[in-house]
């Protein structure tokens, strides 16, 4: 589990250099880009402002700007040209505006390829860079810093500025200023690079998001691994210890079966009918069952199986352990009939798990209490429950109960709950033991399928 947090912390922190240095690296690729496209964009603009001021002829452009209707004739051919430069150039306005030598920035529009500039009045976009304008009029050609109209959302606007001079008597004066401003088409490269880089950056979260949930997942199958490893060691080292043991075991156990069978002798030979002799070589004979089944626990062979009833199984297991839960002031619940319920595998074998879940119980209930026994049948498969108000579980993980040689009591051995589950799963059935939600207690449920008549 401390590997487990620990492999997430630290892809958690990878990932987060990683979306962290992806964003960073997009962020100065677009803002490095949008400024490589200010500045081509503004020296562009200003040698077309550059040019249109050249060819301009500035005092005829002042004579018209003080009255003279017989400049008329230029300016209007001044506009055609500039028109069909504007289209040549995709640009978005060309304006030309008339400044007074009185106040250089009283600006009056002269003409304007724009129709949202009306002729003689005053150029509105100046006021969203008067610095520029300022250094026009004083003779030096000046570009806008980027900007929107009308705010964010808006489209993107910049222009250059450069003045067209009068030279009279040698000095030179700024008569008009001549204002060039990008088509807002150009600026579309700027959105497409914005959405590439809104893209990319998607596009490589979700990659590391699948590769997160890949490798999370490949480090769940390494986990399930690693337990199954673990699992198989336990079992070999069971198996190893069994086979140790069982030869020892085995002898006083056939000593005991043979001492039971005279002792059957005896009794019948004196006209006594008494059951409980019968039980000794029965034991014996299910001890020796177990034993064999810890063997093939640990060796991994299959056990013998037979159909059998559940019910008569459940029967005979809380029968044997009646009068201990009684000393114990534990009350047993259970239906006089229960349902019949055919299932396929080694009875003795699942006894064994009956009687491990009962005794289990038993010591959660060390005050004494009630156990309840359930049998219902479900579609194709059979539920059986063992419910007891002890203890509980202390919130014990599912997987660690079934661990082998895991146990949370003093003397246990952490072999039977390992066993029954083993046991189960070659009937084809699952085990489960948690806390009762709605009362004190634990509940164990096994299910098993039910043999068909077919």
């Amino acid at each position: 589990m401390k590997g487990g947090r620990r492999w997430f912390l630290w892809a958690a922190l990878t990932y987060a250099v990683i979306i962290a240095a992806v964003t960073f690296g997009l962020f100065n690729l677009y803002d490095g880009s949008r400024a490589i496209l200010d500045e081509a964009l503004g020296q562009r603009l200003l040698g077309v402002a550059g040019s249109l001021a050249e060819m301009s002829d500035g005092e005829r452009i002042f004579f018209a700007t003080v009255g003279d209707t017989s400049e008329g004739y230029y300016l209007e051919t001044l506009k055609e040209k500039w028109e069909r430069i504007r289209r040549q150039e995709n640009l978005a306005e060309i304006t030309l505006t008339g400044i007074t030598l009185a106040d250089r920035l009283d600006d009056k529009i002269i003409f304007s390829t724009s129709a949202s500039l009306e002729v003689g009045g005053p150029n509105d976009f100046w006021e969203l860079d008067r610095e520029a304008v300022a250094q026009a009029a004083l003779g030096k050609p000046a570009v806008t810093r980027l900007y929107q109209l009308g705010g964010p959302g808006g489209l993107m606007q910049k222009s250059a500025h450069a003045p067209i001079f009068n030279y009279i008597e040698n000095s030179r004066d700024v008569v008009a200023i001549v204002t060039v401003s990008g088509n807002p088409d150009f600026f579309s490269a700027l959105g497409a690079l914005r959405g590439g880089a809104f893209l990319t950056a998607a596009a490589v979260l979700l990659i590391l998001v699948l590769m997160g949930i890949f490798l999370f997942q490949i480090n769940r199958s390494l986990e399930r691994y690693r337990a199954s490893i673990m699992r198989q060691e336990n079992l070999a080292a069971m198996g190893r210890m069994t086979a140790g043991i069982a030869h020892e075991i085995r002898n006083p156990l056939g000593i005991i079966r043979g001492a039971g069978e005279h002792l059957q002798r005896v009794i019948e030979s004196a006209g006594i009918k008494d059951e409980v002799a019968d039980f000794i070589p029965e034991e014996v004979d299910r001890l020796d069952q177990i034993l064999t089944g810890y063997l093939a626990f640990g060796s991994d062979k299959e056990a013998v199986a037979e159909t059998f009833d559940l019910g008569d199984c459940v029967r005979r297991s809380s029968g044997l352990v009646s009068a201990e839960l009684e000393t114990a002031g534990i009350l047993m619940e259970i239906a006089d009939k229960l349902p019949p319920a055919p299932v396929r595998g080694d009875p003795r074998r699942l006894q064994q798990v009956l009687l491990n879940l009962l005794l289990n119980a038993r010591d959660a209930m060390s005050d004494g209490g009630t156990l309840t026994i359930s049998m219902v049948a479900e579609g194709t498969s059979v539920v059986l429950a063992v419910s007891d108000t002890g203890t509980g579980l202390a919130h014990v993980p599912d997987g660690r109960l079934f661990e082998p040689f895991w146990t949370s009591k003093e003397k246990g051995s952490g072999l039977g709950l390992a066993m029954s589950r083993r046991i189960v799963e070659d009937m084809g059935g699952t085990i489960t033991l948690e806390d009762r939600v709605s009362a004190r207690g634990a509940r164990a449920e096994v299910v098993l399928p039910l043999e068909s008549d077919k």
